[in-house]
Order: structure tokens, then C-alpha cells, then sequence
């Protein structure tokens, strides 16, 4: 993302190798479960996966003396999530005190995906256990947020020793607001605690808080923060499973650059600071690392014009997606003459850049002429990427008239964005004209088209537009994809709240009659409207015991005992290993390692990349939009999203598939809320020169 952090200096193959071939801290003994134990852990699985909660079996879990048992049940508490864990509360607040660290560990995450407030003082106790779970509980006081405000402040004013305990503190306050900064300021100063430093300069940077602006610029003018790493040295990290992966101290100076440029924003900086803050930034976007330059590519661009020329000239970068994070920040530093962006336009050739570059004349109120081909072009991509730009443009008629000019194209892919560019971002009803081009696309043969209708008119739900819904509806009952069916619920459900007595009999007669959905995402659209009171809770579903059981043997008990699945993502750019945690996120890491020896990676392309954030694959329609037709659970775990983690993409809770997620750099704001199931081993050359658009070769796993 972990339990203990190694982070080393590679130079070289030698040295690479023996690193990837560390075992995981996942296995810290070796383990050979009885017949019964494997399904005492398999029926706990079944109850996490189902959202349930069954005390008699976790007394059962929690009796048992397999420790990696008792770890998981610990962790199940939280993971059925607040609706139905409530009620593990009181074991959760006993755990926290085992005797087995890390089942104590597990409890205090289980406490923060609670988000109880009344679980505070145990928390605070917490703070003074072993490592592993003052580290837990600090980051469970940061979910928990404004209540535990005085805990985080009193704990970080005592200076923790552990670095992982005082980076967990720090991350924790970063949720807060107003952001304290007073408890933060002190380890910007530490400097021989460089990952600490790092996490205080993110915790100022993540939310922009002005107020810690000026700190910042301080630090940045400081002689150590301008040491550049020699160019040939390669730096990866190697991490095991817990908060202590934040603990990086080879990268820290590197990383605590790259949240300086972050923070830097005009937003931030204001007036009084701007001059001080565009000084360092004109530094920083000639940093030695690309992940420092597109941070203050896009800090310079919030300037406007006074940065126009350091932004232009990093359009010329050597690095892809710094030149990409330049033509998606051009719109707020030229202006709408037409000659200054002709020129950009010819500054990179690529797709992405320009259709980026497109997008932001397009803010900035210019038509590039190049770009007219687009419209008719063979290819979707460039079509959507013109419609999309166009949806930006500050004149709202000509959005909607290249809208409309779309809704009829070949592509369903294309009509989506259409549809989606069309209704725009008002909260007022649409006119007339528009209101009837929507409902047509009730009907359109593309599923996501028609979710993204009916998200638009969700927005006005009325008892008159309900029978065509409806019927919309029962069409998305054939549809390979669920986003239509839980957006035609979702709006049924909205608009029997708002104006049930004016649904006329007949609708209301279809609606009794409708077969409740075996989708929980939809059924949860469903939930407390009367008119779907005979639906069942979205909790339920679950599979098999057996086949939780062969997930146990196939995938838990190896990764306990060293020996986990691995998977190469080949690409254009190269191989990316990745280790897959079969012991943290079992169901993920089959769901993922079967579509992948089932192909269905073969070809997709990388969808999303958000340059020094992630890159996002796994959508076989390529817009974002797809998915393998179901939905998996989520599994939190302590890992954490280092640079290199592999997550499951959502869309809401539980909504995992087929779309995964790499880190480019550490995101801690994701902890916790997304699945992390794997990490990258190496190739991590190829996972920064990955742009939106590359596609992937195949994926292998064994």
C-alpha cells in the first residue's frame, strides 16, 4: 500500500531481485489449518460477503486457536460495514486489548470502518499499545474525524517516536477541519525524520490549507529540500502489509517536493504569498522527478498569465504525462487567441495531449481549427474527445448544439457522452426541448446511454415520466451491464417519495408485480420506498460454503504461508509484476486473476490516467463505463495505498468488477476506502510512461 517496512536503495539486478523475492509479513509463520478450521474461515467469509452479522459464529471465530482465524474475525466486524456491525462494537473494544497484536490491530482498523465516535476513548488508550495498533488506532481516529479532534491534537503535541505511529497522526489531522495546523507545523521541522516531515507537508498540502502555505514555502527554500537524487539511482519500495509503508525515508525528499507544488495553488497562496509561491514553483517544475513537475505544472497554471510562459515551455517536457498535465492546464493561462494554441497544438502529436489540449481551448473560449476533423473522424475516440471538449465551452449553445448533433452517432459510447453533455450540470428542469430529446434515449440501445438519461432526469423525478422509466426499465432487464437497471430504480424510487398519488393504477400495478432484482446494488435503490417493501435487504447472496472454502485453500492459506499469486501486466512500455494479496482481499484476487485467464484484459486499455495519481484499466468498453455484468464486495484491509498499490475501482460501496487502479505515488485518502489487493514488484519505468489511451498486451498470472 505493510507490518513492517523495508525501503532500499537499488543499484542493482542483483540487489532487484533479492528484494521482489522477500516473502510477504502476511506469512509470519507457517500454517496448516484442520478441515474444520478452513470452514469456520470460509463461513466467516460468506458472512462479510453477504453483509451480515452472526455473533454466534464469530464467538466460535474468536474461540478458535488458529491465530489467522481470529485475526480475520476481527476484521469481519468492520468489514460488513456500520449498517450491520454495529453490534460487534463491544467485541471490537475488547480485542483491541488482545493479547495477539495483530488480531489487536485488525480491531482498531475494524473500530475506524465503524465510524463510531463513541469508540474514541478506546482508541486513545489504543495510542499506548504495541506499534501495529497505536498505528491502526490513530488512523481510525482520522476516519472518525471532528470528535476525535482533541485526541489527534493532544497526541500529536507528545511527538511519538515511532514514525509510522506519528505519520498515521498526521494523516489522521489532514481530515480534519479546519486542518490544525498548530499540531502539524512542529515536523515540518524534522529533518532527520524525513517520512514524518513528508506526512506533515501532505497533510498541509491535501486539503490546500492556506494557512500552512508560508511554512511551506520555508521549507521549500531550505537548502536539504534542493538535494537531487542522482539520475541512474533507482528507488522502490518494498512493503509489508500495515501503516508502517508509509515509512520511506530514501523517497521522503522527493515526495515532501511533490506536496510542496501541490499546496502552492493561487487557491492557497492568495495575493500575499503569490509572488513567494510562483519563486518556488518555477523551481519545482524543473524538479529531477516528472511526479514534482506535473504537481507544479498544475500549482503554476492557477496563476494564469504571470505563469503562461513556464507552463508553455513545459509542454516541450520529455515526460508524457507532464506534457499531458500541461495541455489539460493551458485553459487557465492563455486566452482565446486562436494563434497561441495552433502552436501548442503542434507540440504533441499524441491523442491524448491534444484531446486534453482541445478540452482546455475550449474553457478558455477558443476553437482550435485542426480540431474540426474530430467531429466526423473514424474513430469514437476522437469523436468523444470533440463532444467532450465542447461540453466544457463556456457558450453554453454551442455545447448543446454539438450535443444534440451527437445524440444520432453510431456509437453508444459516443451518445452517452451526448447525453451526459446535453442535460449539463443544472439544477434547474431542463426546457421542453431538452427534456424530450432525454426520454428518446430511454429507449437507445446502449445501456449506459440510457443510465446516463435517466441520472439526468433523476435530478426532476415526476410520477409522469415514471411509465417510461419503467419501461426503460424492464429493457435494462437484458442488459449485460446493471448501471441502467439500478439508475431506472434509483429514479422509481425518488419519484414514488416525491409524487406517489399521482402514479396512475396501472404504473402502480407493474411496479407490485416487478420480481425483485438478485443484484444487491440494485435492490439497495430499492430500499425503504414502500412500493418495493417486499424487496429484500441488500445484505444476503451469498455463494456456495464450498466455494468459499476452495477460495481459503487456493488463495489465504499460500499467502500465509509466503507463497503469493503473481501477475505481469504486459504492455507497450513493458512488463508490470505485481504481487496479488490473496490473504487480505480473497475474493478480489480471484475475481481479478479469473478474468485474467479468461482474457478479458486482452486489449483493454488504460482508460483513465490521472498523471501522479493512477492509472485505471480493465473497462472492455473503453470509456469508462464497463464492467463483467456483476458486482463484488468490497474487502478493507490495513494496506495501504503506497506508490505501486493495486486497488478495485468503485462507483459507490460495493461495486467493485473488472476496473482495477495503480498508484503512481502514496494516496493515503484512499485507505481504507477502496480494496487494496495487490502491489507492484517492479516495472514501475513502465507504469509512469503509461498514458491514457495505451493499451494493454495481456495479463498473466500464476
Amino acid at each position: 500500500t505493510f507490518g513492517g517496512h523495508l525501503s532500499l536503495r537499488v543499484r542493482s539486478l542483483a540487489a532487484l531481485t533479492a528484494l521482489v523475492l522477500l516473502p510477504s509479513l502476511a506469512a509470519s509463520q507457517a500454517t496448516s489449518p484442520s478441515a474444520a478450521q478452513v470452514r469456520l474461515y470460509a463461513r466467516l467469509m460468506a458472512m462479510t460477503d453477504s453483509r451480515t452479522y452472526d455473533k454466534a459464529l464469530l464467538d466460535s471465530v474468536l474461540a478458535s486457536a488458529w491465530q489467522p482465524l481470529r485475526r480475520a474475525g476481527a476484521l469481519a466486524i468492520g468489514q460488513v460495514g456500520r449498517a450491520h456491525g454495529l453490534p460487534g462494537l463491544p467485541t471490537l473494544r475488547s480485542l483491541i486489548a488482545d493479547s495477539d497484536t495483530e488480531t489487536a490491530a485488525n480491531a482498531a482498523y475494524a473500530l475506524g470502518l465503524l465510524h463510531d465516535s463513541t469508540t474514541v476513548p478506546w482508541l486513545e488508550a489504543a495510542l499506548g499499545s504495541a506499534a501495529p495498533v497505536a498505528r491502526e488506532a490513530a488512523w481510525s481516529l482520522g476516519e472518525i474525524g471532528a470528535p476525535a479532534t482533541a485526541v489527534i491534537t493532544r497526541s500529536l503535541a507528545q511527538t511519538p517516536s515511532d514514525d509510522a505511529l506519528a505519520i498515521q497522526l498526521l494523516l489522521a489531522a489532514a481530515k480534519l477541519r479546519p486542518l490544525p495546523l498548530a499540531s502539524v507545523r512542529p515536523y515540518l521541522a524534522m529533518a532527520d525524520r524525513p517520512s514524518v516531515r513528508w506526512a506533515a507537508s501532505y497533510a498541509i498540502a491535501r486539503p490546500r490549507a492556506a494557512a500552512g502555505v508560508r511554512d511551506l514555502i520555508a521549507l521549500a527554500n531550505t537548502p536539504a529540500m534542493n538535494v537531487r537524487p542522482a539520475p541512474a539511482e533507482i528507488v522502490i519500495d518494498s512493503t509489508i502489509p500495515t501503516a508502517d509503508a508509509y515509512v520511506n525515508p530514501p523517497v521522503a525528499l522527493q515526495r515532501t517536493r511533490a506536496e510542496i507544488a501541490r499546496a502552492l495553488s493561487k487557491q492557497a497562496a492568495g495575493d500575499s504569498l503569490a509572488d513567494s509561491a510562483v519563486v518556488v514553483l518555477m523551481r519545482l517544475a524543473a524538479d529531477a522527478h516528472p511526479h514534482v513537475r506535473i504537481n507544479a505544472v498544475r500549482s503554476l497554471a492557477s496563476y494564469g498569465s504571470r505563469a503562461k510562459q513556464a507552463v508553455v515551455d513545459a509542454a516541450a517536457d520529455k515526460d508524457a504525462n507532464v506534457r499531458i498535465t500541461v495541455a489539460q492546464s493551458l485553459g487557465t493561462v492563455l486566452d482565446s487567441t486562436v494563434a497561441s494554441w495552433t502552436q501548442a497544438w503542434q507540440k504533441d502529436t499524441a491523442l491524448m495531449f491534444r484531446a486534453s489540449l482541445l478540452a482546455s481551448a475550449e474553457q478558455a473560449g477558443a476553437h482550435i481549427p485542426a480540431a474540426i476533423s474530430w467531429r466526423s473522424h473514424r474513430d469514437w475516440h476522437y469523436r468523444a474527445s470533440f463532444l467532450n471538449a465542447a461540453g466544457g465551452s463556456k457558450d453554453s449553445l454551442y455545447a448543446a448544439q454539438v450535443a444534440r448533433a451527437f445524440l444520432n452517432d453510431a456509437d453508444g459510447r459516443v451518445r452517452a457522452a451526448a447525453y451526459g453533455a446535453l442535460a449539463g450540470n443544472d439544477t434547474a428542469p431542463p426546457p421542453a426541448s431538452v427534456h424530450d430529446a432525454l426520454v428518446k434515449g430511454l429507449s437507445d440501445s446502449d445501456f449506459y446511454a440510457r443510465a446516463t438519461v435517466i441520472g439526468a432526469l433523476s435530478s426532476h423525478p415526476s410520477a409522469k415520466d415514471a411509465p417510461l422509466v419503467l419501461a426503460s426499465y424492464v429493457k435494462s432487464l437484458r442488459d449485460q451491464g446493471n448501471d441502467a437497471r439500478i439508475a431506472a430504480i434509483g429514479y422509481l424510487a425518488a419519484a414514488w417519495k416525491k409524487d406517489s398519488a399521482n402514479f396512475s393504477p396501472d404504473v402502480k400495478r407493474q411496479l407490485s408485480l416487478l420480481k425483485p432484482s438478485d443484484d444487491p446494488l440494485v435492490r439497495a435503490q430499492a430500499e425503504s420506498v414502500s412500493v418495493f417493501s417486499k424487496w429484500p435487504s441488500t445484505s444476503g447472496n451469498p455463494r456456495a460454503l464450498s466455494w468459499y472454502e476452495e477460495l481459503v485453500r487456493q488463495y489465504v492459506v499460500p499467502a500465509l504461508n509466503g507463497k503469493t499469486q503473481r501477475a505481469t501486466i504486459r504492455t507497450s512500455h513493458g512488463d508490470i509484476v505485481i504481487e496479488l494479496f490473496g490473504a487480505d482481499a480473497p475474493i478480489t484476487v480471484w475475481n481479478f486473476m479469473n478474468l485474467a485467464r479468461t482474457g478479458y484484459y486482452r486489449g483493454t486499455g488504460f482508460h483513465r490516467v490521472v498523471p501522479n495519481f493512477v492509472a485505471q484499466d480493465g473497462d472492455p468498453r473503453d470509456d469508462g463505463n464497463g464492467g463483467p455484468g456483476y458486482a463484488i464486495r468490497d474487502e478493507m484491509n490495513r494496506r495501504r495505498y503506497i506508490r505501486g498499490a493495486v486497488g478495485m475501482a468503485l462507483s459507490g460501496p460495493d461495486t467493485g468488477g473488472s476496473q482495477y487502479f495503480i498508484t503512481h505515488s502514496p494516496q493515503a485518502h484512499l485507505d481504507g476506502h477502496y480494496t487494496v489487493f495487490g502491489r507492484v514488484l517492479r516495472g514501475y519505468d513502465a507504469l509512469d510512461s503509461i498514458v491514457q489511451g495505451d493499451r494493454i498486451l495481456s495479463i498473466v498470472v500464476q
